[in-house]
């Protein structure tokens, strides 16, 4: 649990820190003479060459955070990308960082029931309604000790994980986000104290983009990723907050964070232009000229701008290629393959991925997917399962490598197709095909599921009287949605760790969709599985881990619960100690068997 330090050169480390606590998150400043921690949740800033530390924080407890973020913020607000909320100045003279308090937050209870005696961790959880945690922001100035906060009156808001600072490094950039995420405010906060709002971008929805702005070095201003037009695209900002131009434009969306070589001033992004189904390179001016797509191989490509603006490193994959890494210059040219690895699988005999699509009865269009066996016969006609996901920030329909995951292929191998769809409320379409779903869940999801299996069975190839359905997390919940209000159309089903009904959930996920349940009691109640499971009409089966700190057990518990009570038959497979996804490998293919086992027992 300490920090290292490895000279790359030299071939030689050296141990920078000497405790018995963990040292989390670290990061250099940017002239790389020091390094910044958590320890304890306290905020720590070590000298590179002294080895000296200087403790910035003195609150740090076991449910207050500096520096660092709680369950909820991570899992929601950062999506998983780290756990790391402050940021060096790019002098290196100065932190801005996040506390959050979260004394108030309720805590929910996860077992372990292995010890002979078993054992309880509590988990500060928020569910939906439930207060969160309390935060705050502030900003040290290492040069002379100073520290300015912000406090928030009232504090029932979000502040975004990732901050910014000004070209200058006089003020640093801090985004809030009001409970029902219907409205973002950037705003600065100086070293010598005081707050300015740059701008407020509001949706009657709820927003998705709430990365900090990059601040141009010559002071001009700074650039913004939005929805604002209906698709996420990059922005350009006066120092005023006025906008200056749209960078990138049109029915497509931006994937992942653009890089920028301001001395050229072009932007370098990701995104979907081509295909929503495919990830290109692209380039463009800051005036929003010359945009011009970089890659050529249809499929997902990736993006890892150097430094000085001249190379980029490209990693490629498409649903029959795996990724392979390439050098290429700023104009797309390539220069060097740098990575090509021998494909693990080639010695399998894999199935064949389709991508397709067909238009529902409203004119929208929908994209599918569909793995047929290695053996394939269009004479045959084959038993299907259907490969469920159907929330928000997922695609499951894309052309990139594992897009039909190593089950899918044993299931291929089988005998079975496996079929997806993206419906509306799934990400890689703009926010108008994913807000269908705000106010209840499930309902728009599996109207377009149902429409999709409907033109799955008019191929010859299929036998409509086998139809299977499965997914994991929302994919087990909209398998349960699809269960108990559609349970006729699917001879079976697995639900894996579902949610089965949102006041189980957390706040910020749940909410941003159905808002609290105080404001839509309707909402929740007619989007829960739970409030139906009377109505399963399927042979069923749910998987969940018992120490899942995600979806909690209680989804579970609840929902097998409601089935005993109706004299419903099940089948529950709990897995001991695992979490929101088997980790364990043992655990991981005792879940795949019986996945696989009971698809060959009743489909």
């Amino acid at each position: 649990d300490d920090l290292w330090l490895h000279d790359v050169a030299g071939k030689s480390a050296r141990r920078l820190t000497h405790d018995s606590d963990e040292e989390e998150v670290p990061t250099f400043s940017p002239d790389g003479t020091r390094v910044a921690f958590v320890r304890k949740n306290d905020l720590f800033v070590l000298q590179v060459a002294t080895g000296v530390e200087t403790r910035l924080t003195q609150s740090g407890t076991e449910h207050v955070y500096n520096g660092k973020l709680d369950w909820v913020y991570e899992e929601e607000l950062a999506n998983r990308r780290s756990g790391r909320s402050y940021e060096w100045a790019p002098d290196s003279s100065a932190i801005v960082f996040l506390r959050l308090d979260e004394n108030r937050v309720p805590s929910s209870p996860i077992l372990n029931f292995l010890p002979v005696h078993g054992t309880v961790r509590e988990q500060r959880y928020p569910k939906a309604g439930d207060p969160n945690a309390i935060p705050s922001v502030h900003l040290v100035d290492l040069t002379t000790g100073r520290t300015t906060s912000i406090a928030f009156n009232p504090d029932d808001l979000y502040v975004a994980p990732e901050f910014s600072w000004t070209a200058d490094g006089t003020s640093a950039c801090f985004l809030t986000l009001n409970r029902a995420q219907t409205e973002l405010t950037v705003q600065l906060l100086a070293r010598t104290g005081g707050t300015k709002t740059l701008l407020t971008e509001k949706d009657p929805h709820w927003i998705n983009s709430i990365e900090p702005p990059r601040f141009l070095k010559d002071g001009s201003g700074f650039l913004l990723l939005s929805e604002r037009s209906g698709f996420l695209h990059l922005y350009r900002f006066g120092m005023d907050g006025k906008l200056t131009n749209a960078v990138t434009q049109g029915r497509w969306l931006i994937h992942r964070s653009p890089e920028l070589d301001e001395k050229a001033g072009l932007v370098y992004l990701v995104g979907t232009e081509q295909d929503p189904r495919e990830q290109h390179v692209y380039r463009v001016r800051l005036d929003g000229s010359g945009f011009t797509r970089l890659t050529k191989e249809a499929g997902t490509h990736s993006l890892d701008l150097s430094p000085d603006g001249s190379l980029f490193i490209d990693s490629f994959s498409d649903s029959a290629t795996p990724p392979r890494i390439a050098l290429s210059r700023a104009d797309g040219t390539r220069v060097a393959l740098l990575d090509e690895p021998v494909n693990a699988l080639a010695e399998f005999r894999l199935g064949k991925t389709e991508l397709g699509s067909f238009t529902g009865k409203d004119g929208t269009l929908f994209y599918t997917r569909l793995l047929k066996p290695a053996d394939f016969d269009p004479g045959k006609k084959y038993p299907v399962v259907v490969f469920v996901y159907g929330g928000p920030h997922a695609q499951v329909v894309k052309n990139s490598w594992g897009v039909s995951s190593l089950l899918d292929e044993v299931m291929a191998s089988k005998g079975y197709l496996v079929w997806s769809m993206d419906n509306r409320g799934s990400w890689g379409r703009g926010h108008a095909f994913e807000t269908p779903l705000a106010g209840r869940t499930g309902k728009v999801e599996l109207a377009d599921q149902l429409e999709g299996i409907a033109h799955l069975k008019k191929q010859a190839f299929v036998d409509p009287a086998r139809i299977g359905l499965w997914g994991w997390s929302y994919g087990g919940y909209l398998t349960l949605y699809a269960a108990t209000h559609a349970g006729e159309t699917f001879k079976c089903a697995v639900a894996g760790a579902p949610v089965t009904d949102w006041k189980y959930y957390d706040t910020i996920y749940t909410e941003r969709y159905l808002k609290t349940p105080k404001e839509n009691a309707a909402g929740y109640e007619d989007s829960a599985p739970l409030t139906s499971a009377g109505k399963l009409g399927t042979r069923l089966l749910i998987i969940h881990g018992t120490a899942d700190d995600n979806v909690h057990m209680q989804n579970s518990m609840a929902f097998v619960d409601a089935l005993m009570r109706a004299g419903k038959d099940f089948t529950f497979v709990p897995l001991p100690g695992q979490k929101h996804g088997p980790r364990d490998p043992a655990a991981r293919l005792y879940s795949n068997r019986r996945i696989l086992e009971f698809f060959e027992k009743n489909l």
